[in-house]
């Protein structure tokens, strides 16, 4: 039998930070909010577009992605269900700086702007809690600028293939045989390149011996070599 999907109030209960607010401030919250669907493919939102508030991801997968004038694509993030998009979040009829496009058929959650506004003028907490998750989201694609700028195709490979194995192995799962679900155009998005890099990056990786590579699966035969490639030699040992 298929499991329902959350009711927005269950949803919000289980964002960090919004969850901090009080119970009343969560129903109202989810009272007000609008049940958004999107095919695959599909936009919940386009870049340009009047910001509309705040979004939490319900059912699916979204990703968050600006595009260059030549076509080419970067993924800011991937937001799967329980998961917010703060883009929207703003108060001077600004406009969303990014897409929000479902990898497989979606369903989100949207709290408007001027609701969010009405409620933190009586709940000031709320602005709080409005800001953080910004300045948290702030960070995070500081973070992304900074590593497409200071780091290798090769070594920015590395690093996600090192996280999804740390996220793999939190979840119990086998994380040394990762199988490629995630088309090499995507895992581009994510790097801020292009297929035939990425391509050359597996390979790079597989001659330094930290991975080894097929056309349907990647395994880490060498994790502290992958590491290594990733975030460079740890203090107190030397670099082969």
């Amino acid at each position: 039998m298929a499991i329902a999907p959350r009711t927005p109030e269950e949803l919000l209960k289980d964002v960090k930070r919004l969850g901090e607010l009080g119970s009343a401030e969560l129903k109202a919250l989810a009272d007000a909010s609008e049940i958004r669907k999107a095919p695959k493919g599909a936009p919940l939102f386009n870049e340009g577009q009047e910001a509309e508030g705040l979004w939490v991801v319900r059912t699916g997968e979204v990703k968050l992605t600006k595009s260059g004038k030549d076509g080419r694509e970067q993924i800011l993030y991937l937001a799967r269900p329980g998961k917010v998009i703060v883009e929207g979040i703003r108060f001077d009829q600004g406009t969303y700086p990014a897409s929000a496009v479902a990898m497989r058929a979606a369903s989100a959650i949207v709290i408007s702007n001027d609701f969010l506004y009405s409620l933190g003028e009586r709940k000031p907490v709320l602005f709080k809690t409005l800001i953080d998750l910004r300045a948290h989201r702030s960070d995070r694609t500081l973070a992304l600028v900074s590593d497409l700028s200071l780091r290798t195709v090769p070594a920015r490979l590395a690093s996600f293939l090192c996280t999804l194995v740390a996220m793999r192995e939190a979840k119990g799962q086998d994380a040394r045989n990762l199988v490629r679900d995630l088309t090499t155009e995507t895992v581009a998005g994510r790097l801020g390149t292009v297929r035939e890099e990425i391509s050359r990056g597996l390979a790079y990786l597989e001659r330094q011996g930290a991975l080894s590579v097929s056309p349907d699966l990647i395994e880490v035969v060498d994790l502290a070599r992958l590491e290594q490639i990733a975030y460079g030699p740890k203090k107190g040992s030397s670099s082969s």
